[in-house]
C-alpha cells in the first residue's frame, strides 16, 4: 500500500509542477573540456536554460555545434541528461549545447518547439564567443527530445513556429539531424495507450478540458508527418521495430513519404531495437553518428 501511494505521489508531483532542473549527479569533466552550466538563453523561466560543453583546446578554425535534446515524454527530464555524450563530442571537437524546455505542465505544444527554436538562435547569437560556425548546427534527440529536434530541422525557416522567444534577429535553422526513437505521427492508430496518454498531455497542457477537435489540431501541428517536404536538411533516424514507446509503424510512414519527395533521410531501422535502441545497437548506431555528422557538419567547417 506505502509503495502504491509512493508512485501516486510521484505522479502527482510530475504532473503538477516544473521545478528546476536538477544538479545532482553532474559528472565531472574531462580535463580536455571546458563545461559551463546553467546559462540562460531566455529570461523569465526556470527551464530556458542550457549548458554549454566545447573543447579546452582554441583554435584558430569556429567549430561546428551539436544541440542534444533531452528525452522524458515532455514530462521529465533536463540539461543534464546528455552531458556525459557532450563531453565525448567536445572531446572530438564539437561545441555541445545541452537545452532544456518546457514540459507539457508548464505550456502545451508548441512551448516545447518555440524553446528548442530559441536554443538553437542563442547558439547562432554566441557563435563568436563560442567560436562556433553559425551555418555547422546539428542536433540530436532520443524520444520526444528526437521528435522536437526533428520537427524543429524540417520546419527551418518557418517564422510562425519561432515562438516570442529571445534573438529573434537570428536563424533557427538546422543543417543536420540525428533523432532516435522519434514519432513520426502521433495520431497515427498504431500507438499504444501509454503514448496516447503522451501526446494528450503535450496538447493539453494543464487544460484538461480542452475539446477533442482542439487535441487533434495540436497533436497535426506537434507531429513531424505534417512537414513532409524535400527542402530539409539531412536526416538520419533510427528506431527499432519492438519499440513499446513509440510504435515504429508512423516513422516508417514519415520515412517513406519524406523519400518520396526527396528528402535527404537515412534510415536505421532493426527488427529487433527497443525503444532504448541508440544505445542497445551501439556498435552500429554510435559510429553511424559520428560519421553522418562529421559527414554534414564537422568537416564542412570554415574558418
Amino acid at each position: 500500500m506505502l509503495k502504491k501511494l509512493a508512485i501516486l505521489g510521484l505522479m502527482f508531483v510530475t504532473a503538477g509542477m516544473s521545478a528546476a532542473p536538477s544538479r545532482t549527479d553532474v559528472p565531472k569533466a574531462p580535463a580536455d573540456v571546458e563545461f559551463e552550466q546553467d546559462i540562460q538563453y531566455r529570461a523569465g523561466h526556470p527551464r530556458w536554460v542550457l549548458n554549454v560543453i566545447s573543447p579546452k583546446k582554441k583554435g584558430y578554425r569556429r567549430r561546428a555545434a551539436i544541440i542534444l535534446v533531452h528525452g522524458g515524454g515532455w514530462a521529465t527530464g533536463d540539461h543534464y541528461r546528455y552531458v556525459k555524450l557532450g563531453f565525448t563530442l567536445a572531446q572530438q571537437g564539437y561545441v555541445v549545447i545541452t537545452p532544456t524546455y518546457r514540459l507539457y505542465h508548464d505550456a502545451p505544444f508548441p512551448a516545447c518547439l518555440h524553446d528548442m527554436k530559441n536554443a538553437i538562435r542563442w547558439t547562432r547569437a554566441n557563435a563568436e564567443k563560442y567560436r562556433i560556425h553559425p551555418d555547422r548546427i546539428g542536433a540530436y534527440g532520443n524520444s520526444a527530445g528526437g521528435t522536437i529536434a526533428l520537427t524543429a530541422a524540417i520546419t527551418n525557416g518557418r517564422k510562425d513556429l519561432e515562438g516570442d522567444g529571445s534573438h529573434q534577429e537570428f536563424s533557427s535553422d538546422l543543417q543536420a539531424i540525428v533523432a532516435s526513437g522519434a514519432v513520426g505521427d502521433m495520431q497515427h492508430p498504431t500507438h499504444g495507450k501509454r503514448a496516447v496518454f503522451a501526446y494528450q498531455n503535450l496538447a493539453r497542457g494543464k487544460n484538461r478540458r480542452l475539446p477533442a477537435s482542439q487535441i487533434k489540431k495540436v497533436l497535426t501541428a506537434a507531429s513531424p508527418a505534417s512537414y513532409i517536404s524535400g527542402n530539409v536538411p539531412p536526416i538520419m533516424l533510427v528506431h527499432g521495430a519492438a519499440d513499446d514507446v513509440v510504435n515504429i509503424a508512423s516513422t516508417d510512414e514519415f520515412v517513406e513519404n519524406m523519400k518520396a519527395v526527396g528528402a535527404p533521410i537515412t534510415y536505421l531501422r532493426f527488427a529487433d531495437g527497443t525503444h532504448g535502441v541508440m544505445g542497445q545497437k551501439g556498435r552500429t548506431t554510435t559510429p553511424a553518428m559520428q560519421k553522418f555528422f562529421k559527414e554534414h557538419l564537422f568537416s564542412s567547417s570554415k574558418k
